[in-house]
């Protein structure tokens, strides 16, 4: 039988060609299993990259198709070794299966806590790893709150800035059910709220946001790349990621390191609930004026956008290829290991002063309910390295309160110019990126 890996695709999707370039490397087949899209033409792309794939008939996949898929693929001779899930709403599938399977992987509880912004809030503060406080929003119930304080909402599981807002008025906290309803009816991104639709209310934190690209492995955590997020739009209901930057522009290199243990010491608390492995995603931000690290969100599964396309850049390897193989590693090779993550991590070049590769990527996004008539970014000068468009001209966009991307960019720049860059950039993008409704 041939080893694979089994990639968990969300109606056609999850980073397929570079999951099937991550199996190759590490001589293992990749198979797919499915949920099933809303259009059919969305697998067409999808069954070019994997050498089997298994489609159900429902929109969100289960446990149990999980089962049903690996003993027909062993039927089709393949023996599936661990299981890769990039889509959020099926990490705790992929750790289930990777328990049964012998794969290196977090515990679901873990996984579970680390998804439950309200319940990871609890726990960092009760182990003093969080000033922040948080209150769960009961329906109906206007809660009493600081009024010398910033409160900033969004949902208990989450899903690309969905409902995430700076509440200004209480009484905007109304509209909650509307927008709950919203995440009953989003057909693509409903499997994220694992049937989750409440929301808290927690502190705002006022300072620079930033998010590590963590790989761990035997409860250690290597930091391969940190970014900035150079531009954050809030919208009424929804925030936006403009632009990140990789190294940090906006603070020096002690703090960035200062912010790395910071992390760090919050996995290390996680480790008792089985945090043990996975690739993370973790959103911090610095609190100037109480001078101390937060953390905003654990996101046990790499980040979207073009993150992983940045860490490739700055560090040379993928996270997706450094997770698959983390998966299997066997003993004898975990050393080495973790040893080559040491080596290839930015954060390691910046404790000891070595250069570092840098990059630029933005994104721009839509207005919810538009049908796109024309798009295109077509720079005269200084075209990104990576472009990726997410619409087609005619598509109607999603009438969500959550960030709709139309378009990624990525540039490689001079580490020692990010100010400047940053700026040119911002502007090059805005001049140039043209999108036009009907």
């Amino acid at each position: 039988m041939k080893p694979a890996v089994l990639l968990l695709m969300h109606q056609g999707r999850s980073f397929t060609e570079e999951a099937a370039a991550a199996a190759a490397g590490l001589g293992r087949t990749l198979v797919a299993l499915s949920s099933r899209p809303e259009h059919p033409g969305v697998l067409d792309d999808s069954r070019r990259h994997v050498a089997d794939c298994l489609v159900t008939e429902e929109p969100e996949l289960r446990f149990g198709d999980v089962e049903k898929a690996v003993r027909e693929l062993a039927d089709r001779g393949y023996r599936v070794e661990a299981a890769l899930a990039t889509f959020e709403g099926y990490r705790l599938l992929m750790a289930e299966l990777n328990e049964r399977l012998g794969a290196h992987d977090s515990a679901e509880p873990a996984l579970r806590l680390c998804l439950d912004k309200y319940e990871l809030r609890r726990f960092l503060f009760a182990q003093g790893l969080s000033e922040v406080r948080a209150r769960r929003l009961a329906p109906g119930v206007v809660p009493e709150l600081d009024p010398s304080a910033r409160w900033f909402v969004k949902p208990v599981r989450g899903a690309s800035s969905f409902a995430a807002f700076l509440l200004d008025d209480v009484t905007a906290l109304a509209e909650l059910p509307a927008m709950q309803q919203q995440m009953r009816a989003d057909r693509r991104m409903k499997a994220i709220f694992m049937d989750r639709y409440d929301f808290l209310v927690e502190e705002y934190v006022e300072g620079p946001e930033f998010s590590f690209e963590t790989l761990v492995l035997d409860g250690r955590a290597h930091h391969l790349c940190v970014h900035e997020k150079a531009r954050v739009e809030r919208l009424e209901r929804t925030t936006l990621e403009g632009m990140s930057v990789s190294p940090p522009a906006s603070i020096d290199r002690g703090l960035v390191l200062e912010g790395a243990r910071f992390v760090t010491d919050c996995l290390a608390a996680l480790g008792g609930h089985g945090l043990a492995a996975g690739a993370f995603h973790i959103e911090v931000k610095y609190w100037a004026d109480r001078g101390r690290w937060e953390i905003i969100e654990i996101n046990p599964r790499m980040g979207g956008s073009l993150i992983d396309a940045s860490v490739r850049t700055v560090t040379g390897h993928s996270l997706l290829d450094l997770w698959t193989e983390s998966l299997l590693a066997a003993d004898d090779e975990r050393d080495a290991f973790h040893e080559r993550l040491t080596r290839i991590s930015q954060l390691e070049a910046l404790r000891t002063g070595a250069p570092t590769r840098a990059t630029v990527f933005l994104s721009k996004y839509g207005e919810k309910g538009r049908t796109v008539d024309t798009i295109r970014f077509d720079p005269p000068t200084r075209p990104p390295r990576i472009l990726r468009l997410h619409v087609a001209e005619g598509a109607r966009l999603d009438a969500s309160d959550r960030a709709i991307c139309l378009m990624d960019a990525l540039w490689d720049v001079a580490a020692d110019a990010l100010d400047a860059e940053t700026a040119f950039l911002d502007r090059h993008a805005t001049e140039h990126f043209h999108v036009r409704y009907r």
